[in-house]
This record gives C-alpha cells, sequence and structure tokens, in this order.
C-alpha cells in the first residue's frame, strides 16, 4: 500500500474512533448519567464497537500499523480480567428461586469451590459487557490517535459538553423545576443536572474540571492574540469556573472539597507563571497577581450566594447526622469492615462481578434499621476499591489496577510537564482516590469519562515525546 493510502487509512480510523469516543461521552452524560436500566446495553453495545476499531488499528499498514501492534500487550490485564469473569458465569454460587414473582438468590456454594464463581451470571455478563467496552473504546486513543490537535479537539468538545451540562444543571437546580425541567422523575431525590446521584456528578464534574484547567493552560502558553478577549483562554477559563461554581451549588460536599483543591493547584501554578514571566520582562509582579486574586474572591461571592441554599440544607443534614447516636462515620466504617469481612471469606477471585448487593446478604441478612439516613440495604460498599476486592478478590483488583498502570508506564517525567497531561491525570487520580470513600464508578459517564480522558493524557504525551525527539 503506498504511503498515502496509508495515510488515508490512518486518518478515516482516526476520525472514526474520535467520533466513536466523542458519542459515547456525550450519550452517557445526557441520558440520565449513563445509569438508567435502558441506556446501559445501549452504552454497551456501542462501545462494544470499539473492537471492530481496534481490529482496524492492528491491521494499519505502514508505521501506524507496527505502532498500534506495540501495544497489543498492554492489554493483557484486560484480556486476563475478562477470562476471569467470563470463568466465573460458568461457576454459579447461589441459585435463583421464585418467591411471590420475584427472583431471589439462594447460597448454595458453586461446583467448583477453588475456581472463579459468581452470585447472577446474567447480571455479571452484562456488568463485564459494558466496563470492557467503556475500556476498550478509550484505549483506541492509543492506537489511532496520530495528532495532538485530534486529541484537544476531543478534550474541547467533551468539556464544553460538561460545561453545558452545569449550566443545565444549575438553570435547574435554581429554578426547583425537578430532574429534565420536571418532565421526569429521579429515582434519587438527590439528583444534579441529568446525573441521578449528585456525587456522581462531582465526580464527571472533576474529570472534566481538570481537564478544562489543563487548557486554560494550554491556550495560555499558545497566547497569540492582541489581547485577552480574543482568545479563547477567556472562555475557557469562565467555563472552568463555572464547572466548579456546581460542586457547592449541586450540595455535594466531596465535590466541593475535590473542587477546592483543583483550583487551588490551579490557582497555585497560575500565580507562580504569572510572577516568572512578570520578573522575565522586568515588570511587576503584584498587579496581575492581586487582580487574579480578586477575581477568585468574586467568583467565591457568587458561589456562596448561589448556592446558599444547598449549603445551608447540606450543613444542617450534616449537623444531624455527627450528632446521632451512630454517627455517620462509624456507620460507614461498620460498612467497610462488613466488607473486608466479605473479601475475606473469598480472597482470591471473589464473590463474582456485580455481585455485592447479594452475597453481602451473608453479612447483613436482615435490613438495616428504619433510622437509617440513606439505605435500608446496601446495593453497593460505598468503596469501589473494597467492593472490587469483594466482587473479584486480589487477582482481578491486581489486573484491574495493571490496566491502568501499563500504560501508565509509558509516561515520562518531562511528558507531565504538559498541562494536557498533568491536569486529565490529576483528575483521573482524584477520581481513584475518591473511589477508596464512595462508588465513582458504579456510574456509566464517570467510567467512560476516566478511561477518556486516561487514555487522552497518555497519548497526548506519547505524541508530545515523538514531537520533541523530531524536533
Amino acid at each position: 500500500m503506498s504511503s498515502k493510502s496509508s495515510s488515508s487509512f490512518s486518518s478515516r480510523l482516526e476520525t472514526a474512533v474520535l467520533i466513536h469516543v466523542g458519542v459515547l461521552v456525550l450519550a452517557s452524560s445526557w441520558i440520565y448519567g449513563g445509569n438508567i436500566w435502558w441506556v446501559r446495553p445501549l452504552l454497551s453495545t456501542w462501545a462494544g464497537f470499539g473492537l471492530v476499531l481496534t481490529v482496524a488499528a492492528f491491521l494499519q499498514p505502514g508505521d501506524s500499523g507496527r505502532e498500534a501492534r506495540g501495544k497489543s500487550g498492554w492489554l493483557l490485564p484486560w484480556v486476563l480480567l475478562i477470562g476471569l469473569i467470563v470463568a466465573s458465569s460458568f461457576n454459579p454460587s447461589f441459585f435463583p428461586i421464585q418467591i411471590e414473582g420475584k427472583t431471589m438468590f439462594v447460597h448454595r456454594g458453586p461446583a467448583h469451590p477453588d475456581w472463579p464463581s459468581t452470585v447472577n451470571p446474567s447480571a455479571t455478563l452484562h456488568e463485564l459487557w459494558f466496563g470492557a467496552g467503556a475500556y476498550l473504546a478509550a484505549f483506541n486513543l492509543m492506537l489511532a490517535m496520530g495528532s495532538r490537535r485530534a486529541l484537544r479537539r476531543l478534550l474541547v468538545f467533551c468539556t464544553t459538553s460538561a460545561v453545558v451540562l452545569a449550566v443545565f444543571g444549575t438553570i435547574q437546580k435554581l429554578s426547583g423545576l425537578g430532574y429534565y425541567f420536571g418532565s421526569s422523575t429521579s429515582p434519587n431525590v438527590r439528583f444534579f443536572a441529568t446525573f441521578i446521584y449528585y456525587n456522581h456528578w462531582g465526580a464527571f464534574m472533576i474529570l472534566w474540571l481538570a481537564t478544562g484547567a489543563g487548557l486554560v493552560f494550554y491556550h495560555a502558553i499558545r497566547h497569540r492574540a492582541r489581547d485577552l478577549w480574543h482568545s479563547p483562554l477567556t472562555a475557557v477559563a469562565m467555563g472552568v469556573l463555572f464547572m466548579a461554581l456546581t460542586a457547592p451549588v449541586s450540595a455535594s460536599r466531596s465535590a466541593t472539597v475535590m473542587a477546592g483543591l483543583v483550583v487551588l493547584v490551579a490557582l497555585a501554578h497560575a500565580l507562580s507563571r504569572i510572577a516568572a514571566h512578570r520578573r522575565a520582562i522586568n515588570r511587576p509582579v503584584w498587579p496581575p497577581i492581586v487582580a487574579l486574586l480578586l477575581m477568585v474572591v468574586l467568583t467565591m461571592a457568587a458561589t456562596g450566594w448561589l448556592a446558599h441554599r444547598s449549603i445551608s440544607e447540606r450543613y444542617t443534614d450534616t449537623r444531624q447526622v455527627m450528632t446521632k447516636d451512630k454517627p455517620f462515620l462509624a456507620e460507614r466504617l461498620d460498612l467497610y469492615k462488613d466488607t473486608w469481612k466479605l473479601a475475606m471469606q473469598k480472597p482470591v477471585f471473589g464473590w463474582g462481578l456485580e455481585s455485592y448487593g447479594t452475597a453481602f446478604m451473608l453479612i447483613r441478612p436482615r435490613p438495616l434499621a428504619e433510622n437509617r439516613q440513606y439505605e435500608a440495604s446496601y446495593v453497593k460498599a460505598h468503596s469501589d476499591w473494597l467492593q472490587s476486592v469483594a466482587e473479584t478478590g486480589f487477582v482481578g483488583t491486581t489486573l484491574l489496577i495493571l490496566m491502568a498502570l501499563v500504560p501508565l508506564a509509558s509516561v515520562t517525567w518531562r511528558a507531565l510537564r504538559h498541562p494536557l497531561v498533568t491536569y486529565p491525570l490529576l483528575g483521573c487520580a482524584l477520581i481513584a482516590l475518591y473511589a477508596w470513600v464512595e462508588f465513582p464508578f458504579a456510574n456509566g459517564a464517570v467510567l467512560i469519562a476516566f478511561w477518556t480522558l486516561f487514555f487522552s493524557a497518555i497519548r497526548y504525551a506519547g505524541l508530545q515525546r515523538q514531537s520533541d525527539s523530531a524536533g
């Protein structure tokens, strides 16, 4: 195949991957946060088409194909985890029975006790279909993206969508008209924008907030306009600030803390760059710094005014929770202890993917007391990492970690200096840490956005390294 034909094939593949991932991010975030029963199969099906694009990437002619095939080994942990989960579906440990028209699962033990097993093979395979597809769709960015400009377009498109979603959610919240402005009903009263659970919006927002901060610094570095108002920098910065504002407006305490951390990191970065630039041109440092700090103060004041009602509600809730006979933190620690106890009953392969809610009944066979603040029973462990150990054991959790660590090992320290590498990875790191005390990855939009940003950052680092070497 000629060089021109090879380039044309790679260009079309790059466009196809961009459209595939962009639609996945857009649909998952705007349709019930990707977390309603009927939308998951649709997202899984669309994500599944990524396998065709993966094969196409491996079959690319020329240098692009060789580079893609060289990364095939990075998928080994993903393949092994799929094998483990599929194997568990052939070894059910619970028996389904019908009681008053409802399907209940009774523990009987697996036929092969030393092999991977699961509670409900159908639920396990459906969750695998979605999770594996989301990962592979994002991984295709590593295989098909040949230009940094294409990756920037994807990041700008998805960040813009998140900003519009933030505006949608803020207007919806302040108007008090209800979910989708009253046209639908959320299963959870604490919703925000299109997300059924406001903490899931918070995790999704943090990922794109960090990416937006990276875009701000990228445009600041590349600034060539006559003044600030003729640069994309201003619009991007305003979008970032507005996304951060939704954390307290949504009444999510965890999102507010994480948004504060991202803003503080970005502010410290901005102040250091401003100071270095002003000293380099022998100009006073204090005027732009004072102006920036004044803008931050005004933004905080506006945020307090807009989020006053939400902040008051959460303050009251927090006081009530902390003054109970058994405080919320003590209840959560008890849950983690019981989850660990469940995990240690099957530490190697776990109870099976998407089996936690049923298997946990072996530890807590009765519903919780009615005065429990939230659930009457637990479907999620409120810790994605502990739930991963409980469901897939140490073997599965190790493979999951390797799915990220193996590609991440290719990123050099020098590449981390680029804002479109550092800030998306910062957002991913915050959500990975947050997953110790909540369940952000149970949300479809969060999972898709996480892997999309993770692989976008790693691919951008690789392309940047290639550019530096060529230069």
